[in-house]
């Protein structure tokens, strides 16, 4: 096509026709500007079709990670909310003294209360956030979120934190110093359970529970996780 043009320009100029030579030269220069544009057009559009194939991948795993996520974080609070109704139930029969009925439901009670820590996928977050990845997301208010998270899951962790370490430091260890665990001392076992002491760190552990729960219900860990889900659902069309 150049090749055409350039020699209708010579020839133009060989029978010395500058009007109609100028007029090609223009038209040539409109030919190959337009060209161009098109070309940047295309690959632009090409560029944007691969950026969205890329944003779609990083949405699926992020997706997939927070649909685990949220299933992991409704079970926990699930666990903590059976774990306090225990403790709320064991300190009601506070003095145990030497009733088998009491001991039967502490029993009983004591076996709601499991420890279990919050610990959610998050490589898939991190990766994105670490790198150039998130600008290929377009959703801002999803930028948002996925930037903030870091932040929101740390501030909840120290509230569980603070129930493990207590568990850990404190009220294991007492058990360890007070009781029989070969059960063949009842007397030690059952002056322990009956000492204002023990009666005092369940109350404690109660309390630390309580925290875990206000945690998980006021803090913005919850609505974090079902907005990235929802966020990075895929749309029907």
């Amino acid at each position: 096509m150049i090749k055409f043009f350039r020699r209708i320009r010579f020839d133009l100029m060989e029978k010395n026709k500058t009007g109609k030579y100028f007029k090609y030269a223009i038209g040539e220069i409109v030919l190959v500007m337009i060209g161009i544009l098109l070309a940047l057009q295309v690959s632009n559009w090409n560029q944007e079709r691969k950026d969205r194939i890329s944003e779609r991948k990083l949405l699926d795993n992020i997706h997939r990670d927070f649909v685990h996520n949220k299933v992991g974080f409704d079970s926990l609070k699930a666990i903590h909310y059976r774990g306090l109704d225990g403790l709320e139930k064991l300190i009601a029969l506070f003095p145990l003294g030497n009733d088998s009925l009491k001991y039967a439901a502490y029993y009983k009670y004591n076996l709601q209360i499991e420890g279990m820590t919050y610990d959610p996928y998050s490589s898939s977050i991190e990766s994105v956030v670490n790198s150039n990845a998130l600008q290929l997301i377009q959703d801002e208010k999803l930028q948002k979120y996925l930037v903030s998270w870091k932040d929101v899951f740390r501030d909840y962790k120290e509230d569980e934190n603070t129930y493990y370490d207590y568990l850990n430091d404190f009220l294991w260890p007492y058990y360890r110093d007070v009781f029989d665990f070969t059960l063949k001392d009842t007397e030690m076992n059952l002056a322990a359970r009956n000492s204002i002491k023990f009666q005092n760190m369940i109350i404690t552990r109660r309390n630390n529970i309580r925290g875990i729960i206000k945690a998980m219900e006021e803090e913005p860990i919850e609505n974090h996780i079902n907005e990235i889900v929802r966020l990075t659902k895929p749309k029907v069309e």
